[in-house]
């Protein structure tokens, strides 16, 4: 009898211990978060995605009061860090970051993507920025829009502009489709090498992060127009594609995401903290302090903006099938 009273307690406590661990451990939604969570960047360290991204994991791991432990995973426009977060288990334990139309061009023009559009529950999103249409004034003298588009009517082909990666070269076909026009545009290395291209007259032009229009200043380059959707720091006073009457507006921002499947109850508390934090003034003076804006967008509004730009590109796509060949 003894014998059988002790199996017995042994297989209750062998049944304790499996739900135990079929739960986490005894982890619970309502206990959300009881250990750290790690936090995938699909970028190299030192990047704009993974310092602002750091900012927002340091002031929320002191909000949820457990480590953020940061992961860098750089590849093919974010798609090595995301293959890996889209197959994470989904508990709230693994989140991570994208660059907007870095994932939508991954997912419509990328090779061998194991995940989707809709592998991710897209939990909020901090910031905007844009990149500018640079003109060299001794080759050009262009000051507007109707300037660049004038010449390059009369001239198909002849204008050059200076890019620096993929999205460059979406953001330059739905200008031309906008306008109806034809540019050609030159492949570079980074940022500095576009601007190292249009400074020396190289390139007739340049798209370019907002943040050089004070690097040209006095060099004989003249910021044109931004591809912004409305007026942001430091570019307020130059008008938008929008303002000028043509439909494109290609600002980037970084989301934070989790793998598809995560309770909806975490999803929450991970959205409720990143507002939380970002609406501290103080945290708003840091991104500004890294000429971030800042703009935030709840999972609702991201997820709607998400799909606006994706069916932006899907359409660009469309209509110029061969744009990134």
């Amino acid at each position: 009898m003894k014998k059988k009273a002790i199996l017995a307690v042994l297989m209750l406590s062998l049944l304790a211990c499996g739900s135990l661990l079929a739960r986490g451990a005894g982890e619970s939604t309502a206990d959300y978060p009881s250990r750290n969570i790690s936090f995938v960047i699909p970028y190299s360290a030192g990047g704009g995605t993974d310092s602002l991204m750091r900012l927002l994991a340091n002031a929320m791991e002191q909000d949820l009061g457990h480590s953020i432990v940061i992961t860098n995973r750089a590849g093919g426009l974010g798609q090595v860090g995301l293959t890996e977060l889209a197959a994470a288990k989904p508990d709230g334990y693994t989140i991570g970051a994208l660059s907007n139309l870095d994932h939508i061009l991954v997912l419509l023009t990328g090779e061998n993507v194991s995940y989707g559009y809709d592998s991710f529950e897209y939990l909020g999103a901090i910031n905007t920025t844009a990149n500018v249409l640079y003109a060299n004034d001794n080759n050009t003298g262009f000051k507007t829009v109707d300037d660049v588009i004038a010449y390059a009517k009369d001239h198909p082909g002849e204008l050059t502009v200076a890019i620096s990666g993929k999205t460059h070269i979406a953001e330059i076909a739905l200008f031309e489709q906008a306008a109806g026009i034809d540019l050609t545009t030159v492949m570079q290395g980074s940022g500095n090498d576009s601007l190292a291209s249009v400074l020396g007259g190289h390139v007739d032009m340049a798209l370019m992060d907002k943040n050089f229009v004070a690097q040209v200043q006095g060099m004989g380059v003249t910021p044109i127009v931004s591809f912004s959707a409305d007026h942001i720091s430091p570019i307020e006073e130059l008008p938008t594609l929008k303002d000028l009457g043509y439909d494109v507006a290609t600002e980037t921002y970084r989301v934070v995401v989790a793998p598809k499947g995560t309770p909806e109850e975490i999803c929450q508390k991970l959205s409720d903290c990143i507002e939380r934090v970002s609406s501290d003034p103080a945290f708003q003076e840091r991104m500004a302090g890294m000429s971030e804006n800042y703009r935030y967008l709840d999972a609702d509004a991201v997820k709607a903006r998400l799909d606006q730009d994706y069916a932006m590109v899907e359409e660009l796509l469309k209509a110029v099938p061969d744009a990134f060949n």
